[in-house]
């Protein structure tokens, strides 16, 4: 029996690796951003590493464009800015990935024709619960096709020795969060609503994390609505800290004030509710090249810690599968905290300690490609 199991395993892990080589053979060709037909996603490395911030905004643009729902791609003869869903918006969501039963979800054509699923929050703003986060198709096909939703899948490839799970070139991710708005608010703002109990709730964009596979360790850029600033800090000062880091963009800035939290020229967005928000910074490496190590925060997303110690790529780095029991087996913030009790994250490369048991032994963990939306894979029906 147990020579049966091994050989079930190995097929496990030669199948996968095949699939894994024939996506990266299928990978997204290089495609720079078109100023004239702004819509168009682009998945260009050379801009993402060496001018990130610019990066951003093109990718901020084209996924927040107005969208064709039935297609899940833009609306080309609309312009930004319009009401309605835009591009990210149309995408397959966490809910519709990880399905109860672990049960294969719909091919990606069937999800776009049913107009996607929408998730706002319950309550004055978004928690972890129900913040939306959205996959576009080259991850959503990878979930799919390897079967990641599933954790018992997970823990058999765990076991099989396979030790990362490697994304596509191209695939995205979108984390949107959310605050409850007035209706004088909507011109500056992207809002939804929903339909309650017979009462509508009306809900506007306040923070948008952007990630892309655009490199091994993924590209990262936050966003956020000018009033998380000041007007959301006094409203609701649990979730909304206010700007205690400063923001960094060189697209939008002087070189002496890469903190101006301004919008950048030549984008399209003066004159839109888009011209309301703010890149907060971009994330593409784990230190300068002085050593320090690179931090990413994002006031509301991460208002629970430490900002000053909140790195996207370590954080995201920690997303493994261990071969049974939790779904996040290694926690991604530290026991220590700061002054205001806030518990401090890890930055820089990762501890190689967190993936060691107490006997020094490597723990045989499956790296989930910095995706921590996998950690809601379901356990299969018995």
């Amino acid at each position: 029996m147990r020579s049966l199991v091994g050989r079930l395993l190995l097929i496990n892990l030669m199948l996968f690796s095949q699939l894994s080589a024939a996506e990266n053979i299928d990978r997204p060709k290089h495609r720079p951003w078109n100023a004239e037909k702004p819509w168009l996603i682009p998945q260009d490395t050379t801009t993402a590493m060496n001018n990130p911030d610019y990066y951003a905004w093109q990718l901020f643009v084209a996924l927040n464009w107005p969208a064709d729902t039935s297609r899940c791609k833009a609306d080309t003869y609309a312009q930004l800015g319009e009401a309605g869903l835009t591009v990210w918006e149309s995408w397959q969501s966490r809910e519709e990935t990880f399905l109860d039963g672990a049960a294969e979800p719909q091919t990606w054509r069937q999800g776009c024709k049913q107009g996607g699923f929408t998730s706002l929050p319950t309550g004055d703003y978004s928690v972890f619960a129900d913040e939306t986060i959205r996959l576009n198709k080259a991850a959503y096909d990878y979930i799919r096709d390897h079967k990641l939703y599933s954790l018992d899948e997970q823990e058999r490839l765990a076991r099989a020795g396979v030790e990362n799970v490697n994304f596509p070139l191209g695939s995205m991710t979108v984390k949107g969060n959310w605050v409850r708005i007035t209706e004088a608010d909507k011109p500056n703002y992207h809002w939804q609503e929903i339909e309650r109990d017979g009462h509508v709730d009306l809900y506007g964009l306040s923070g948008l994390h952007i990630v892309s596979k655009d490199s091994p360790t993924w590209f990262w850029a936050t966003f956020e609505h000018v009033d998380n600033e000041r007007r959301w800090a006094q409203t609701y000062p649990t979730a909304f800290v206010g700007w205690l880091t400063q923001s960094v963009d060189h697209a939008a800035c002087s070189s002496d004030n890469l903190a101006c939290n301004e919008i950048p020229s030549g984008f399209g967005l003066e004159g839109t509710r888009w011209a309301n928000y703010r890149l907060r910074g971009t994330q593409v490496d784990w230190s300068t090249n002085r050593g320090a190590p690179t931090v990413l925060a994002n006031s509301q997303l991460e208002a629970f810690m430490d900002l000053e110690t909140s790195s996207c790529i370590t954080c995201h780095a920690l997303a493994v599968k261990g071969e049974e029991g939790a779904p996040k087996p290694i926690g991604f913030l530290l026991e220590e905290v700061n002054i205001h009790g806030k518990k401090l994250g890890y930055v820089g490369p990762p501890n190689p300690q967190l993936f060691l048991d107490g006997n020094g032994e490597a723990i045989p963990y499956l790296g989930l490609d910095y995706v921590w939306a996998l950690r809601k894979a379901k356990r299969e029906q018995p």
